[in-house]
């Protein structure tokens, strides 16, 4: 991508996944891509995604879009976490830390999967999951199963092939967990369905718990009720129907409410049992992707930058000085240089290269370009990175300079600042866009703001995000728009919470050095085997 971007600029055709595509890389060509649903709708590269879960509608309807971000965000804003999140994420990370410290030395990606895995059951779903530890380890290698499908061969009829075992895997958890979610989602679509009818307490109750600190005027909600909550606009049935179910429902004296009874029966509800499982999968799979990505390379780095890792060290001393034991969502906010690692992270290692859209229409884009109707279009993180104009070199070489100003096309502006001795490149030109390229250094050939493989310690830098003259312009690492990620939230959280409980507890060492040049990205981190072997020496920090 970086060698397409230096030799055709941020707009240019290639081939992606077996899809021929547009490859936007700007700030100014994203903003249309990822703002205006009009012009563009999510789209998925792979079949195998729309088998496991195949309502989609949610994500491209805009109607029901909108509704689902509005739900959604009432269980993922910082009221909500600090109500339902914080306490059972730590319980859950701690406890895969003992069992790390008992063990004295893990594979990484391996032990950063598991625990990202349990977060996302545990913590963020809300799907009931069986209480028997056999019954449990059955539903994580089921889910385990499931999420490997989706990154296979769009075969389910071929048996051993990854997405006819991920089929077969959902179609076991929904014996396993289908009658109690059947039960929860009755049971919340009655509440609700009984707080619409009576919207003065519902509104009271909002009241109180935006009083209580959610940071919305909507009272927050765990994931399950998101999801019922999004559904329940969308009826299958007319409200006649739904009228005349629920007197019929009270006769039945078995002391359940008339709207419980009648959701019971699917009136109140446009989605099923199953479509509401595949909506609690698609946050398993959101859930999973980010986290283990995130808690692989945050630890990788503060293993290997002792610099980083001191810095760690004291703001949390300080905060135990200041807070004690206390790691709730405010006190973790109170960390700038815990928060300036995990965004670094993000950046230096996207969890997401990119992201793909369609056109619905024939959209005009910056730079004299036209995007035709129905063609796919990628939008580039790493572009973005990669050129973001605060962490390009401030001066090119006087070689570069020199080039750029008698170069082919360079234009009056990089003539002018090649005159001047000095600036940053005209990227907006071919000339300057190599003038660029030969003041780069290191074999990749990627500016040092991104070579983490043979430039770690220029690559990662959390100061960086500490002051407004050096923080990044283009970070868009939860892309953005209308579609801005409303996990990021929930994914700071659980980052920031591993990183401030491994830095209290352990001293770090990789057994390989060399891991990030053994490292491939898809899907997840897929360290070459045996080379993320990181041993944990047991100490507990002193304020």
């Amino acid at each position: 991508m970086w060698k397409n971007w230096l030799e055709y600029g941020p707009f240019f055709r290639t081939h992606l996944l077996g899809y021929p595509l547009y490859v936007v890389g700007s700030a100014g060509l994203i903003k249309p891509v990822l703002g205006d649903d009009s012009a563009f709708e999510f789209f998925v590269p792979g079949k195998t995604f729309t088998m496991l879960i195949s309502d989609i509608r949610h994500m491209q309807v805009p109607e029901q879009h909108a509704v689902f971000r509005r739900r959604l965000g009432q269980a993922l804003n910082p009221g909500a976490l600090s109500r339902h999140v914080m306490a059972p994420l730590r319980a859950v990370l701690e406890r895969h830390l003992d069992a790390w410290e008992a063990a004295g030395r893990v594979q990484l990606a391996e032990a950063c999967a598991a625990a990202s895995l349990d977060v996302a059951l545990e913590v963020l779903t809300g799907v009931p999951l069986p209480p028997a530890h056999e019954a449990r380890a059955e539903v994580r290698k089921l889910f385990r199963t499931a999420l490997a499908g989706l990154y296979g061969v769009p075969l389910p009829w071929l048996p051993g092939t990854a997405i006819h075992s991920a089929l077969r895997a959902q179609a076991r958890l929904m014996q396993l967990l289908g009658p109690e979610l059947d039960r929860e989602v009755a049971e919340l679509a009655g509440k609700m369905m009984e707080a619409e009818a009576n919207p003065a307490a519902s509104a009271a109750d909002a009241a109180g718990a935006a009083a209580g600190g959610s940071g919305s005027n909507e009272a927050p909600m765990r994931m399950l009720e998101a999801q019922v909550a999004a559904a329940l606009p969308f009826h299958r049935s007319s409200s006649s129907a739904s009228s005349s179910a629920a007197p019929a429902a009270a006769a039945n004296g078995n002391g359940k409410s008339a709207t419980a009874a009648a959701a019971t029966a699917g009136v109140g509800l446009s989605l099923t049992k199953e479509q509401i499982f595949e909506r609690a999968l698609g946050v398993v799979i959101a859930s999973d992707d980010t986290s283990k990505h995130l808690f692989f390379f945050a630890l990788v780095a503060a293993a290997m930058l002792p610099g980083v890792r001191g810095k760690l060290e004291q703001e949390q001393k300080e905060a135990m000085r200041k807070h004690g034991d206390d790691l709730s969502y405010a006190v973790l906010n109170d960390m700038p240089y815990l928060d300036a690692v995990i965004k670094e992270t993000i950046r230096v290692f996207p969890t997401a290269v990119g992201g793909f859209r369609r056109a619905l229409k024939d959209v005009a884009v910056e730079g004299g370009h036209v995007i035709p109707a129905g063609s796919i279009v990628f939008y580039s993180t790493h572009l973005l990175n990669a050129s973001d104009p605060a962490l390009l070199p401030r001066f090119l070489a006087p070689e570069a300079r020199r080039q750029q100003a008698v170069g082919p096309g360079a234009g009056a502006h990089a003539t002018t600042t090649a005159a001047a001795g000095g600036g940053q490149p005209d990227t907006g030109s071919k000339a300057g866009r190599k003038a660029l390229a030969r003041t780069l250094e290191g074999p990749t050939g990627l500016p040092a703001h991104l070579d983490y493989e043979c430039r770690l310690e220029e690559a990662f830098r959390p100061e960086r995000w500490l002051s407004d003259e050096t923080r990044p312009r283009q970070f868009t690492g939860f892309g953005g728009g209308s579609h801005l990620c409303l996990g990021m939230h929930v994914a700071h959280a659980e980052a920031r919470m591993l990183l401030a409980l491994v830095v209290r507890r352990f001293d770090l060492r990789l057994e390989d050095p060399q891991l990030l040049s053994r490292v491939t990205y898809f899907p997840g981190p897929v360290p070459r085997k045996g080379a993320d072997g990181l041993v944990l020496m047991p100490r507990r920090l002193e304020p």
